[in-house]
């Protein structure tokens, strides 16, 4: 079957199994889409299998998408692929490749188990059980180094792109040099409260500097509440959740983006999509940050506020470095580009199709 798809007598069959998906917002959502779309412009006919539900459907793609099929359903999918693809593990969704070999490749998006995390015995085996799943694939991808480090054999690094046809520099923009943003869901594990301490530090030593913060969640009002008390005043604004074409207005009129997470992000998309608005990254040094945020970026210790205040000082007080700094930033962006995600995944297909099938550990 491999030679034949390489000889050209017809294009393969993928089936891309992603656990989450539309309505669902998120990383894997989002490439399972962009993914889905490239290898259809190679030629290739997919189909996407999701365990989300969709009461009402409210968008239409150009590829079938079946929703919780049932066993049978599932089996025959399978049975009819050329090669599956999961776009992160799908556990749930693996086992008819038990039943019927074929080719089967995977891409790690998230933590398998958190780096630390203290597990009960039962969940040591469990996981245990998926790590032993996972690592059986004929090709494993990771989207940063640290998450190809978590699991054992031969894996490709291919990070993640960002969506270039939202974020990008505009020229109907004013970009204030002193303004700092934060964009993303505001949970305690993101370390905004992090983030609103370090600038706090900065009243009264940089004039002009703002704060921006873009997004909502659970912690919203206790964060107000921290900037209220942190005497941060009018130099601080929560606007809410944002679609990604106004997000990209807000990066434009701002200098510096700010990631604080207190956990360490499996990769960090955020830090490319501020990069191709020519903002400069600041970013908490663990996890798959730096391979997102680029050597041009600036690391401060996690869970250190005084360590980014420091580093924010530092910056805003040399609009050269920073403008320096932004330039790099848009090379950055311009290697995480769809176009150059797609080729790359759909590389590591054909590999995946060219594998005897026995997976990488038999």
């Amino acid at each position: 079957m491999a030679n034949e798809l390489k000889t050209g007598q017809r294009p393969p069959r993928i089936v891309l199994v992603a656990h989450v998906f539309h309505p669902s917002v998120g990383g894997v959502e989002i490439t399972s889409d962009i993914l889905a779309r490239g290898f259809m412009r190679h030629g290739a006919e997919v189909t996407v299998i999701t365990n989300t539900p969709e009461d009402r459907p409210t968008r239409v793609f150009p590829y079938d998408v079946f929703r919780r099929p049932s066993p049978w359903r599932l089996l025959a999918l399978v049975r009819r692929a050329d090669v599956v693809f999961h776009n992160n593990p799908a556990i749930s969704l693996w086992w008819p490749l038990v039943l019927i070999r074929k080719p089967w490749m995977v891409t790690l998006r998230m933590w398998v188990t958190m780096p630390g995390e203290k597990l009960s015995r039962f969940q040591r085996l469990k996981y245990a059980a998926k790590y032993r799943i996972i690592e059986r694939a004929d090709v494993l991808v990771a989207n940063s180094k640290v998450l190809a480090n978590h699991v054992k054999g031969d894996v490709e690094v291919i990070p993640n792109s960002y969506r270039d046809e939202f974020f990008s520099v505009l020229d109907d923009e004013v970009r204030a040099p002193l303004g700092i943003v934060y964009l993303g869901r505001l949970s305690q594990d993101k370390g905004v409260d992090l983030l609103i301490q370090a600038t706090a530090e900065l009243v009264g030593e940089i004039d002009g500097f703002t704060l921006t913060i873009v997004g909502d969640g659970t912690e919203r009002e206790a964060l107000e509440t921290l900037a209220e008390k942190s005497g941060l005043g009018g130099a601080v604004k929560f606007l809410g959740s944002l679609g990604p074409e106004e997000a990209n207005r807000i990066l434009n009129r701002n200098s510096i983006v700010v990631i604080p997470s207190r956990m360490p992000e499996p990769f960090g998309t955020v830090a490319l999509e501020a990069a191709a608005a020519g903002c400069v990254v600041v970013y908490a040094n663990h996890g798959g940050l730096p391979d997102a945020a680029g050597e041009q970026a600036i690391a401060f210790t996690p869970l250190d506020p005084a360590s980014l205040s420091s580093h924010l000082r530092t910056l805003l007080s040399n609009p050269e470095n920073v403008a320096a700094r932004r330039k790099d930033a848009l090379a950055h962006a311009d290697r995480h580009k769809e176009s150059v995600m797609v080729e790359r995944y759909y590389a590591a297909i054909e590999r995946t199709l060219a594998e005897t099938g026995h997976g990488r550990n038999h």
